[in-house]
């Protein structure tokens, strides 16, 4: 009896040393998101200064803010591959490392391609990130745990957005863009050092039990290997996979070339108002997003207990929020300005549970190539919005330089408007499972 005592407090003290593990680990990958966030979401302030100082057209603008997600999206799979494979912990170090070698080259550059190869470089970089971490949580946390901590985790990500808003414009004020971009350079390449020390694939690498050790039952499932045309041909011969990632193409696409590009330049070309009031605007942005991502993993985990719903009514909700935007586009308070970006923000938020709607289509083996390919539609959708919408605006004839009339504006938010119909009628027929 009393070594069934010593042997039940000595799993509990297990437990409790891997749970603070997990911890660590996961502050130290939402420190890296937080950085990878803050590159996707800083062209909203920097890019009317990079169209001042280059002289840039809207659409150049898009075709450098397009670059980062077009690398984000060819990242996505092998992302998946490498974290099923290679390991997490390796693959956001080597490839977090390279995000800031990709800083540099923004802050550094002198022309249009070079700015553009920046971009591509970070985001082929930070691309890596979420995918892995969505493995991590895999092995170390329960599956009625994923959708919650996901959520946590693209909170965090979003805090590096709001520092990308009136935080980044205050800095460019002191130091220059450049330089700001310099420092973020040195901070990710830091982010990627402490990452390699301190994060673990899975728990057994530390002597902790995982949750498939104590469930039992798909211990052999989750570990058993996987190979690259197994993954592929199982992960994309799925119909439920298409109709998910439809709607996630306009879903994240649609916030990506609204929220984190042409906000900025509408708010500043239509209203006149100033860069800091702007920056502050858009800040409710993220900040909309840092309450919306936690509460819908909660919502999808805890009381719907449905990715499908919670993803449905969050992108219907962030639908209405065009309503304002293509009708009275000109004519919003800024008062209502600030409402309109933080529902925008905070429905956007509801997209999170598609990742573990993803990883719940497949055996848990195949959990970094689900979350890895439906990436590709996520960032895909990111460039092609933000560039599409700087063409539509760069088809209108300039009232000055840098400086576009409402109909371009009105016409730019009609295109994500008309996505998110299209991809919310799609993802109606999709039926989820919750069987695992």
């Amino acid at each position: 009896m009393n070594y069934d005592i010593d042997r039940v407090v000595n799993e509990a003290e297990l437990l409790d040393k891997m749970k603070k593990y997990r911890l660590l680990i996961f502050l130290v990958i939402s420190a890296t998101y937080l950085v990878s966030y803050f590159h996707r979401a800083a062209p909203a302030v920097v890019g009317p200064e990079i169209m001042k100082e280059f002289s840039l057209a809207p659409s150049a603008l898009g075709f450098i803010g397009s670059m980062y997600f077009w690398a984000y999206a060819a990242t996505a799979l092998p992302a998946g591959l490498l974290a099923d494979s290679w390991g997490s912990r390796k693959t956001i170090a080597v490839f977090v490392f390279l995000a800031g070698i990709g800083g540099f080259v923004f802050s550094l550059a002198t022309t249009v391609a070079s700015m553009a190869w920046g971009r591509f470089i970070i985001g082929f970089g930070v691309g890596v990130v979420y995918v892995a971490a969505m493995r991590i949580l895999a092995d170390w946390y329960k599956p009625d745990e994923l959708a919650t901590y996901s959520g946590v985790l693209l909170a965090v990500g979003n805090i590096g957005a709001l520092i990308s808003t009136t935080p980044l414009v205050l800095l460019m004020g002191g130091i220059g863009w450049r330089n700001s971009f310099s420092l973020v350079a040195v901070l990710t390449i830091a982010a990627s050092a402490i990452a390699y020390k301190v994060i673990r694939d899975k728990p057994n690498e530390m002597g902790f039990p995982s949750w498939q050790d104590m469930a039992g039952s798909e211990t052999r499932e989750a570990n058993k290997k996987t190979t690259l045309c197994e993954a592929i041909k199982v992960v994309f011969g799925n119909r439920k996979f298409y109709l998910l990632g439809l709607l996630l193409f306009s879903f994240y696409g649609t916030f990506m070339g609204v929220g984190s590009l042409w906000a900025g330049p509408y708010l500043q070309n239509i209203y006149g108002i100033s860069k800091q009031v702007s920056g502050n605007i858009l800040m409710m942005f993220p900040l909309g997003m840092v309450f919306g991502c936690p509460l819908s993993g909660y919502v999808s985990d805890k009381i719907l207990k449905s990715r499908k719903k919670v993803l449905l009514w969050g992108c219907i909700l962030h639908t209405l929020c065009y309503i304002p935007l293509l009708f009275l586009t000109d004519s919003l308070s800024i008062v209502f300005l600030y409402v309109l970006f933080f529902g925008y923000g905070f429905s956007g938020g509801s997209f999170v549970s598609c990742f573990v709607g993803a990883q719940e289509i497949y055996e848990p083996r195949f959990a970094g190539t689900a979350v890895g390919a439906l990436n590709i539609f996520l960032f895909s959708g990111g460039a092609f919005y933000q560039y599409v919408m700087g063409a539509v605006i760069n088809s209108f004839v300039p009232l000055a330089p840098g400086v576009y009339p409402l109909a371009a504006y009105q016409t730019a938010f009609a295109i994500p408007a008309c996505g998110l119909l299209i991809g919310i009628i799609a993802f109606i027929f999709f039926k989820e499972n919750r069987a695992r």
